[in-house]
C-alpha cells in the first residue's frame, strides 16, 4: 500500500518556488540554445515603457523605451532621479522574462537600472536576450555641487568651499559610478564669465580621477555658451589626440546641479598646468600663454620682441625676480632673435635649434583649419619649455569662437588664411622646410577629414537630449549670443552649419596650400 502526502506551503514560498524553478529553466535554456533557431522565430521584447503611475517619487512623464537593433532597449529619462530604482511596463512574445537573472513582472517588478540590465525573453527552449540601458535626464554624467549654505559664487578670485557628487555613465565608467568630496569652486574666464551662464574652476580637497582620467585636484567647468553646438572645443581637442602634440587636455560632457538647480551641460576638463600626467615639462620646466589680456593679471609676465602681446607664465607660479623668469625670458627672445635673423632657416642654428617644428606646424593647422579667432597670437597661445629642451607650441585652448563661429575679423568665412599671417607664423612660412612640413601635415589631417566629421556626428548624437535639456534652460538657440555670425534655429540646423562651414574650410585650404 502506498500513502501520498500532500504538503501545502503558504503562499509567499509557492511562489518563490516557482520563481527558482522559471529562473533556473531560463539558465537551461539559455545553455542549451543559441540565438539561431531554425524552425522557429525567437521570442521578442514587444515594448518596454516606466509610468509615472508605477513610479510616482521617480518620474515627472511616462517614459517610452525604444528597442535597437532587437537587442538593446534604450530608455531616456528627462528628469533628474536620486536612483534608477524602477518598475517597467512591458510586452512580449513568449512565455517569460527575466532581468539580470530575475523573474520579472510588468508593472510590479522593482530593478535597478543602475547598471545595464540584462532582460531575457523565453519561451520553451527558445531565449532572446536584450541589454537595457536607463539614462537620467540626457544620459550624461551629472555633476551635483553644493556650495556651503548655497552662496553664490561671484568671483574670479575667491573660492566657494562646497561639496561635489559626480555620477557616471557608461561612457566614462561604469553607469552610476559615483565619486564624492569636498571642493572650492570659483569662476573662471574673460568674456566667457560675463555670459549668463558661467564657466567655473574646480579645486578639490584631494586628488581624483574624475571621468576615468589621471587623478588630479584641478578641473574647470568650460560653459560653451556662444557655442550652439557645444562641439567646437571637443572637435579641436580631437584633432590634438589625432595630432603629433604632447599633450591635449582631457575632457567630458556632464550635465551640472549646482546648488540644486539644473545648470545646463558643461564641458568638465583638466586645467591646464604642469604635471606629468598634462603638461609634462619636469620640475624645473614652463607652462607659457601669449595673452593680450595678461597685463596687470596675477601672472608674471614678460616680453618678446617680435610678438605684441606679453608671454605670461603660467605655470608653475613664478616670482618677477626669480631665475626661473630669467630662464624663460632669455630663451624665448634668443629663440625670437634667431627666427628673425638673416640665418633663420639655418637647419642646424636658425630656428629650428631653439623651437620644435613639428609641434608648431601641427598647432598652427588645428588652428588654421579651424579659423580660431584668438590664435594669431593674441591670446590663448600655450607654449611649453622644458629646461634644456626647445619651446614647443601647445596645448590647444579656447575654441568657442572657432569654425566661423564669430561676427568680426572676416573669421566667419572659411576662405582666408588668418594664423599664417600672425607673428611667427608668419616669418615660418619663409622657411622651405616649415613650408614642406605644414603642406605634409595638412595632407594627413585632410585624410582625416571623414573622422573629423564622425566626431563630430556621434558627439551630436551623444548631445542630442543634452541640447534639449540646455536649451530649455537657456533658451539660445533663437537668440544672438555674442559673437555668433548667424542663427540656424535649432541644434541640428547648427550641427550641420559647422560642418558645411568646415568642410569648405579643408577644401579651401587644400586648393591653398597646394599652389605653395
Amino acid at each position: 500500500m502506498s500513502i501520498i502526502m500532500t504538503i501545502t506551503l503558504p503562499i509567499r514560498f509557492r511562489k518563490r518556488v516557482k520563481e527558482i524553478a522559471l529562473s533556473a529553466l531560463t539558465i537551461l535554456t539559455l545553455l542549451s540554445c543559441t540565438d539561431q533557431i531554425a524552425d522557429a522565430p525567437l521570442p521578442r521584447l514587444l515594448s518596454l515603457s516606466f509610468s509615472i503611475n508605477d513610479n510616482p517619487m521617480q518620474l515627472m512623464e511616462n517614459v517610452n523605451g525604444e528597442i535597437v537593433g532587437d537587442s538593446i532597449v534604450e530608455c531616456w529619462v528627462p528628469n533628474i532621479m536620486s536612483s534608477k530604482e524602477l518598475i517597467a511596463n512591458f510586452a512580449f512574445d513568449g512565455e517569460l522574462v527575466t532581468i539580470n537573472g530575475n523573474l520579472a513582472e510588468s508593472g510590479s517588478t522593482t530593478i535597478n537600472y543602475k547598471t545595464p540590465a540584462t532582460l531575457i525573453v523565453a519561451s520553451g527552449d527558445k531565449a532572446r536576450k536584450y541589454t537595457v540601458y536607463v539614462h537620467t535626464n540626457t544620459g550624461l554624467p551629472i555633476l551635483w555641487i553644493e556650495t556651503d549654505n548655497r552662496a553664490e559664487i561671484t568671483s574670479k578670485e575667491i573660492y566657494q568651499r562646497g561639496t561635489f557628487r559626480l555620477v557616471e555613465d557608461i561612457r566614462t565608467r561604469s553607469a552610476g559610478d559615483i565619486i564624492e568630496g569636498s571642493l572650492g569652486i570659483r569662476g573662471r574666464g574673460n568674456s566667457t564669465w560675463e555670459m549668463p551662464k558661467k564657466p567655473y574652476r574646480l579645486k578639490l580637497d584631494a586628488k581624483q580621477p574624475l571621468l576615468d582620467e589621471h587623478e588630479d585636484e584641478d578641473w574647470v567647468l568650460l560653459n560653451n555658451y556662444a557655442d550652439k553646438t557645444m562641439l567646437r572645443i571637443q572637435t579641436a581637442f580631437y584633432m590634438g589626440r589625432i595630432s603629433n602634440l604632447d599633450y591635449t587636455p582631457h575632457s567630458h560632457f556632464v550635465e551640472l546641479m549646482l546648488n540644486g538647480q539644473y545648470n545646463g551641460t558643461y564641458l568638465l576638463c583638466e586645467k591646464l598646468k604642469v604635471s606629468k600626467h598634462r603638461v609634462n615639462v619636469g620640475s624645473d620646466g614652463f607652462l607659457i600663454e601669449i595673452d593680450g589680456r595678461a597685463e596687470g593679471g596675477k601672472h608674471t609676465t614678460f616680453t618678446i620682441s617680435h610678438l605684441a602681446q606679453p608671454a605670461s607664465i603660467e605655470d608653475p607660479a613664478t616670482e618677477a625676480d626669480s631665475e626661473g623668469l630669467q630662464y624663460a625670458q632669455d630663451f624665448c627672445n634668443q629663440a625670437d632673435s634667431v627666427l628673425y635673423s638673416r640665418h633663420f632657416a639655418d637647419p642646424e642654428e636658425g630656428w629650428r635649434k631653439y623651437m620644435d617644428m613639428d609641434s608648431f606646424v601641427d598647432w598652427y593647422l588645428i588652428n588654421e583649419i579651424t579659423k580660431n579667432n584668438d590664435a594669431n597670437m593674441f591670446s590663448s597661445c600655450y607654449m611649453h619649455l622644458k629646461h634644456g629642451g626647445k619651446l614647443k607650441m601647445g596645448p590647444l585652448w579656447d575654441f568657442d569662437i572657432a569654425y566661423g563661429n564669430v561676427d568680426y575679423n572676416d573669421n566667419s568665412y572659411p576662405m582666408g588664411f588668418w594664423v599664417k599671417e600672425a607673428e611667427w607664423f608668419f616669418r615660418m612660412f619663409q622657411d622651405p622646410a616649415f613650408v614642406a612640413r605644414v603642406k605634409e601635415r595638412f595632407n594627413y589631417f585632410y585624410s582625416r577629414k571623414d573622422d573629423i566629421m564622425r566626431e563630430i556626428d556621434e558627439n551630436a548624437i551623444y548631445l542630442k537630449y543634452a541640447a534639449r535639456e540646455n536649451e530649455n534652460r537657456w533658451h539660445t538657440f533663437y537668440t544672438y549670443t555674442w559673437p555668433n555670425y548667424t542663427i540656424w534655429g535649432n541644434y541640428n540646423n547648427e550641427i550641420q552649419a559647422m560642418k558645411e562651414w568646415l568642410n569648405a574650410r579643408f577644401e579651401w585650404l587644400k586648393t591653398e596650400f597646394d599652389k605653395l
